[in-house]
């Protein structure tokens, strides 16, 4: 007999999700939160219309009319070689949201501490999963200075990339530390567009901003790893590619917040998203650079995903967990993807991100499908990667027919190389994709139809192969 049927570990955006999904099946639900201060985390402040919308079918439509938040109407590519903004508008004329992440975190937690059938617990972090397998798992966690033991049906671990419970599980990443981001906040009047979410691409720095309350905007600056905000406050110069308005924002935040939030930039992408009897969603089970603003609606969709998953094979737990993890892990892996591939082209030096820029900036302005298609990917309504895969090489054509060789540019081609090399990642992801996603249809339609009617004794695999 378990305790309960589901602990959730985590209490952010994840678990507040994860938990009210799981508990509208009927099931009984423990939310353990460690209690951080979320005023000092530097991440999901920005949520695309798909997860504004995946928050209102889970139930929180209250808690999301009554923020403080602001209208997002898409994001404004500010580029500095040649001088051009390009608009990318959501599609359907849809707005997401902004707003500082505890503003968001505490309602959605303070909601679902409502919701029956959820025990929400504070200031309690798990210290040990003491048993785990396909009948269910036990783990103790200390809470305020006792320690507690409790067994479940099912462990979700949504306690962010960093996971302590994904390490107790034994769960192996792919890692990957890209840059540190310094954040801080400024005048939202300094914004070009204060309804956009903005992306300052080409200059020495990379640089995001975007409103997260009424004359308020935060301002991330993406930083090479080991820097500190003492480097901006040496070299003002790496900001000439911001409006000036906005870089003297940003000198005035730097001059008077002496201890600003930082925080690193990662790709992780966990091997595996379940365990014997015990499941990771959010950024527990993948995450990647924040350009793309996507964190948010992802680990919502993942919340809808495994209650889908549950409710099908309610009864076989183990089925249930490999259906949620082979409807999440395309998007997922599309979604890193993309971020590392945009990454790369908005932040490089080399000439053939440049050329790569250039061919980004004239593949929006001269296709008005390429630009929604590219937004759509952006605020993740699309996830296929072959979509994302054909829209890079897309963008690489116009990068490569501008950089014809001629009598005014006879060194272009010396981009080409860089160019078409990058061109590597994407389609290589994309066949991993394909194949994998070949390998589940084949495991579902052939090869557990098969494994079924040979343990049932009916039919002899060869027989049940060649039935299927």
């Amino acid at each position: 007999m378990h305790d309960v049927d589901v602990v959730i570990v985590g209490g952010g955006p994840a678990g507040c999700a994860t938990a009210a999904a799981l508990a509208d099946l009927g099931l009984s639900v423990l939310l353990v939160d460690a209690g951080v201060d979320r005023h000092k985390q530097l991440s999901g402040e920005l949520l695309h219309p798909a997860g504004v919308r995946a928050l209102r079918g889970l139930g929180f439509g209250d808690v999301v009319d009554a923020w403080p938040a602001q209208p997002v109407h898409g994001f404004a590519v500010v580029f500095s070689s040649p001088a051009r903004t390009v608009l990318l508008p959501y599609g359907h004329g849809d707005t997401g949201l902004s707003l500082e992440h505890a503003t968001l975190t505490l309602p959605l937690l303070e909601a679902v501490a409502r919701r029956p059938g959820v025990t929400l617990l504070t200031r309690a972090r798990v210290t040990a999963v003491e048993h785990n397998d396909a009948s269910g798992v036990r783990l103790r966690f200390a809470h305020e200075g006792v320690e507690h033991t409790v067994s479940a049906r099912l462990l979700v671990a949504a306690d962010g990339r960093a996971s302590p419970v994904r390490r107790m599980l034994g769960i192996a990443e792919h890692f990957t530390r890209i840059s540190t981001m310094l954040g801080l906040t400024v005048d939202s009047a300094c914004l070009p567009y204060p309804d956009h979410g903005h992306q300052f691409v080409g200059g020495p720095l990379h640089t995001l901003a975007y409103p997260i309350q009424a004359g308020v905007a935060r301002v991330m600056v993406d930083l090479p790893l080991g820097s500190t905000a003492g480097m901006l406050k040496e070299r003002p110069e790496l900001l000439r590619t911001l409006p000036s308005a906005l870089r003297s924002e940003v000198r005035r935040a730097l001059a008077e917040d002496r201890t600003p939030r930082m925080t690193s930039n990662d790709d992780r992408l966990s091997a595996r998203v379940h365990v014997g009897s015990a499941v990771l969603v959010g950024d527990a089970a993948s995450c990647c650079h924040p350009l793309t603003g996507s964190g948010m609606t992802s680990c919502f969709h993942d919340a809808r995903a495994l209650q889908d998953a549950l409710r099908l094979h309610r009864e076989d737990l183990p089925l249930a967990l490999e259906r949620y993890a082979s409807a999440r892990r395309p998007a997922q892996r599309t979604r890193v993807a993309l971020a590392s591939a945009l990454y790369e082209a908005c932040a490089g030096q080399d000439e053939g991100m440049r050329a790569l820029r250039q061919g980004m900036l004239h593949y929006w302005e001269h296709s008005p499908r390429g630009a929604s298609a590219s937004m759509a990917l952006l605020a993740s309504e699309e996830s296929r990667m072959r979509v994302m895969t054909r829209e890079y090489l897309c963008v690489v054509g116009h990068a490569l027919v501008g950089i014809r060789p001629s009598r005014r540019q006879p060194v272009g081609l010396r981009a080409a190389v860089p160019l078409l090399r990058s061109v590597g990642p994407p389609l290589r992801d994309a066949v991993s994709t394909t194949m994998e996603q070949m390998g589940n249809w084949w495991h579902c339609r052939v090869g557990r139809p098969v494994y079924t009617l040979a343990c049932s004794g009916r039919a002899s695999p060869k027989r049940a192969l060649a039935s299927s």
